[in-house]
């Protein structure tokens, strides 16, 4: 299997989980079901038992949520930027001078008219450096961190709206829902840096990977 299907079938369960996760909270704060340790302890085995339709459910729910966001839109979630999101847009100007790791006079070896300044350029430069060292295990690994984290993020806005409307349907008082909305504020903020020094991170380990070729 392709190490990038393994990358996606792999956060995929992360983020089926995740979801889960939400549904629990969700109905906790709605008063659906109480918070008892020895209730939450009986329900956690039944959700996760092969007999429930409700992991196949939410896995189906995921791959469908996961579609709603364009990637352009998870990417000024995670970065806060309008345009030149991607830290690629930053890899030879800021990212690889502030890595100790990383060699940049190795590096300007290998682009003869100059290291690149322009933000898209890098960030096409730093694609091309990707793609001969994506199966690098710092790469992979850091590559496969940032998407899931980028996704949890993104599905935590996708809940909020979710959120909204099952507490006025199920009349929630005001008070509550100003508590699980601020949870999920301050989740997406904490996935949102998560991501970010991830996706930082992923893109130093590429020219980590070129500058100790270079040697």
């Amino acid at each position: 299997m392709p190490k990038t299907k393994q990358q996606k079938n792999g956060n995929r369960k992360w983020l089926t989980s995740y979801f889960l996760i939400h549904i629990i909270i969700f109905c906790i704060f709605a008063g659906i079901i109480n918070l008892n340790l020895i209730e939450m302890d009986q329900m956690l085995p039944k959700l996760k038992s092969p007999q429930s339709f409700i992991p196949l459910i939410a896995a189906i729910l995921i791959i469908v949520l996961e579609g709603i966001l364009k990637n352009g839109i998870k990417e000024f979630l995670v970065f806060w930027r309008f345009r030149n999101r991607l830290p690629g847009h930053r890899a030879f100007s800021h990212i690889g001078p502030n890595d100790p790791r990383i060699d940049m006079t190795r590096l300007a070896s290998l682009f003869p008219d100059g290291v690149p300044e322009d933000p898209k350029r890098q960030n096409n430069e730093w694609y091309r450096l990707y793609r001969n060292f994506r199966d690098e295990p710092q790469v992979f690994f850091s590559h496969k961190a940032f998407l899931l984290t980028r996704d949890l993020a993104s599905l935590t806005v996708v809940f909020i709206p979710l959120a909204i409307s099952g507490h006025f349907l199920l009349g929630t008082t005001p008070a509550v829902i100003a508590y699980h909305l601020t949870l999920l504020v301050v989740l997406f903020v904490l996935m949102s840096l998560s991501s970010r020094n991830y996706a930082e991170r992923f893109v130093a380990n590429v020219l980590v990977e070129a500058s100790i070729m270079q040697n």
